[in-house]
């Protein structure tokens, strides 16, 4: 791969991530057939500050021709795409088969909420040449990461062709030129490059089913993943890497490189024979409480194929987990400190064969002991309508408790709830960060007031966002997940502003 960029001059493309959605198949234009896929792409993008054009210019590496001069690492202000060498007809053979972009955005004031930027997908090309933009009612969404100069895009029913007709192996490897330019007015002129970056679109070829299962714990319904991965009939021998991951934030989308998706599983090196090299991994059970329990037993899964030698990964499909309906759906559960006892609260939606609760705690010296039982207020177990559950526990520890429910079915069986922290009677009211330093990339946060809302950030040691949540209300918050290293936190009162900052320290993971 050979990369250029200019002094002063940024640009990277990075996490690219490609979901094939229909294809490949033979379009006849003029009675001649042309091969057409359709597919989505996510990436992350670091750029100049001001950007207003960024477009993406892409060859079959056999037939690749640069839009600049990549040899000598040097690039000229004036320099503009070489029209001659992109497509002019969606159907040429030689000339870039993709060409796609963005107008009239400037990049570093998208915010850090996903925005919907369809209307900024370019549908005339600004260099000229008759170039034809492969929009074809493809949509957009842009966010920042943190407060970084990233930027993470997903962009969906982007559809390509191809001149001829389909090969049987696929596509193949595929050269993509990306630029960008802050220019106001006239024809743009590229103020960074990067030529040849290396993408494969759809070989290997992957496939993610969920199937229901019962866990050998608890005897619950739980949800198995069973993944896939084919190499083409006549391409030669590849060696991939597989991943499996959690869309943690249930939010829908697919964000390997974020911290709001869990990653579950790595296959190691998986070596894929030619002309139609198969493997299969599962059923394995996801982990708890993934497999088992609400709102977790809800989320969806993906997986993500990295393939040796290109720059992007193959990303499946999101596959939503509908197992057998769970025990219950518990909507909150809250564990707050009153002087020498801890109040508990806990609301449920939806109760199935519901036989009851076991309160446990945990004080920071020692394991998990019962405290009560209490029983289920649903008739005969069975409720689809809200209920609400309130105990007050006798609890003077000067440490850091924790309580969480055992929820027991009136066949015996039983999951948990998450985990609620508390402090310790007569502990200042200040945010207690434990463990510090983490040994396992875990950490608590308990916060000062009981009944604020907050905004929380996690930043590392450079100052970059790595992780952010907006209304908080409980009094406590887990990460995970963490890497070796110093970390800060930024919590801030909705309300009154006021801001509270703690450090801490992850040794290893």
């Amino acid at each position: 791969m050979n990369t250029v960029k200019a002094q002063a001059c940024k640009i990277d493309v990075a996490n690219v991530g490609i979901t094939k959605t229909w294809g490949p198949s033979d379009t006849l234009i003029s009675g001649v057939a042309n091969c057409t896929y359709k597919f989505d792409a996510s990436f992350d993008v670091k750029a100049n500050n001001g950007y207003k054009y960024m477009f993406f210019h892409s060859w079959k590496t056999s037939e690749y021709q640069p839009s600049f001069d990549c040899s000598n690492g040097n690039q000229n202000a004036s320099d503009i795409p070489t029209s001659a060498t992109l497509g002019t007809a969606i159907n040429t053979p030689g000339e870039s088969f993709m060409d796609f972009g963005f107008l009239n955005i400037n990049l570093l004031t998208i915010t850090s909420a996903p925005q919907d930027i369809t209307g900024n997908i370019a549908t005339a090309y600004p260099a000229g040449g008759g170039v034809i933009l492969n929009y074809f009612g493809a949509t957009a969404t842009v966010n920042r990461k943190g407060t970084s100069d990233t930027l993470h895009f997903e962009v969906k029913n982007i559809t390509i062709i191809f001149a001829g007709a389909c090969p049987a192996g696929g596509i193949g490897s595929v050269s993509t030129d990306v630029w960008g330019s802050n220019s106001q007015s006239g024809v743009p002129k590229a103020q960074c490059y990067i030529c040849d970056r290396r993408q494969n679109f759809d070989n290997p070829g992957i496939s993610l089913q969920a199937t229901c299962a019962v866990d050998a714990l608890t005897g619950k319904s739980a949800t198995r993943w069973q993944a896939a991965l084919l190499n083409g009939a006549v391409n030669p021998a590849v060696t991939a890497i597989l991943r499996i991951y959690i869309d943690k934030d249930n939010d829908g989308l697919r964000e390997p490189a974020s911290t709001d998706d869990t990653l579950i599983f790595t296959s190691g090196l998986i070596n894929l024979a030619a002309n139609g090299g198969f493997q299969s991994v599962g059923p394995a059970q996801l982990p708890w409480p993934y497999c088992c329990i609400a709102p977790w037993g809800y989320y969806g899964i993906y997986a993500t194929v990295t393939v040796t030698g290109f720059t992007n990964d193959l990303v499946s499909p999101l596959v939503i987990q509908d197992c057998a309906t769970l025990p219950i759906k518990l909507r909150s559960f809250d564990a707050n400190r009153n002087k020498s006892n801890v109040d508990l609260k806990w609301v449920t939606e939806i109760e199935d064969n519901n036989k009851g609760f076991y309160v446990e705690r945990m004080f920071s010296n020692g394991g998990w002991e019962q405290v009560t039982f209490v029983a289920s207020q649903a008739t005969n177990g069975n409720s689809s309508s809200p209920l609400t559950y309130v105990l007050s526990d006798f609890n003077n520890t000067k440490g850091i408790s924790q309580y969480r429910l055992r929820q027991v079915d009136i066949d015996g069986k039983q999951a948990y709830s998450m985990i609620r922290s508390v402090r310790g009677e007569g502990q200042k009211y200040n945010t207690i960060i434990y463990p510090n330093p983490s040994g396992d990339g875990k950490v608590n946060i308990v916060f000062e007031g009981i009944n604020s809302i907050r905004d929380v950030s996690l930043m590392d040691v450079s100052g970059k966002t790595l992780k952010q949540w907006k209304g908080v209300t409980n009094n406590n918050i887990h990460i995970e997940n963490l890497n070796a290293g110093f970390y800060t936190v930024r919590i801030v009162d909705v309300e009154t502003g006021e801001q509270v900052v703690e450090k801490f320290i992850v040794n290893k993971r």
